[in-house]
């Protein structure tokens, strides 16, 4: 009857064990620094290369996905979502951020290198302003690659590869594609 007793304690006390150890996770706050902009594509405009920052004061961001439904019949096939970024003349040459939610929304589970991206601002000169923006940089492909590392109770996202190919123009030749590593230049700056 006392080993009956010293078993049901026994199993009592590691089953109280079982349930409270896995609940002391539940209580911690995960602390990820930087793990939302971890995928992040950052632009800015050289100064040098749009000294008028009007012709900055609208930027125009177009994400198509890579796989392109053409139309036909009924089905208008595949339309771009389009962002537009009114700036003032003191925010002309801050940093542009493309994300996975910023500036459009995240769709499911596709993330920013799902897509092809389309810069674009409106010239001030010749006067009047364009009706069309003309390109800065067209965003061809975006390469990511991250890990998650944790410790048990916490996982953080940790990016360990950001690429992009860009080019200046609405043709895609490969002579004029440039590839840069965002992980050893964090942020992409785009000239004439």
């Amino acid at each position: 009857m006392t080993h009956l007793l010293s078993f049901r304690f026994s199993a009592i006390l590691l089953l109280g064990l079982g349930l409270l150890l896995p609940g002391c996770c539940a209580n911690n706050v995960c602390d990820c620094p930087g793990e939302s902009q971890a995928d992040a594509i950052k632009l800015v405009f050289s100064s040098k290369d749009f000294p008028t920052n009007t012709d900055l004061d609208s930027i125009v961001i177009q994400r198509y996905p890579l796989v392109i439904i053409p139309a036909s019949g009924t089905n208008p096939g595949t339309k771009p979502e389009t962002a537009t970024l009114i700036r003032s003349a003191a925010q002309a040459y801050d940093t542009i951020v493309i994300n996975n939610t910023t500036p459009f929304s995240q769709v499911s589970t596709a993330k920013l290198d799902q897509y092809q991206y389309y810069v674009r601002y409106y010239p001030a000169l010749p006067v009047p302003r364009k009706k069309r923006p003309v390109f800065a940089v067209v965003i061809d492909k975006v390469s990511l690659k991250g890990n998650l590392d944790g410790n048990g109770c916490c996982t953080c996202y940790t990016n360990t590869q950001k690429v992009i190919t860009t080019r200046k123009d609405s043709t895609a030749g490969i002579a004029t594609a440039e590839t840069t590593n965002l992980k050893d230049k964090p942020v992409f700056i785009i000239t004439k």
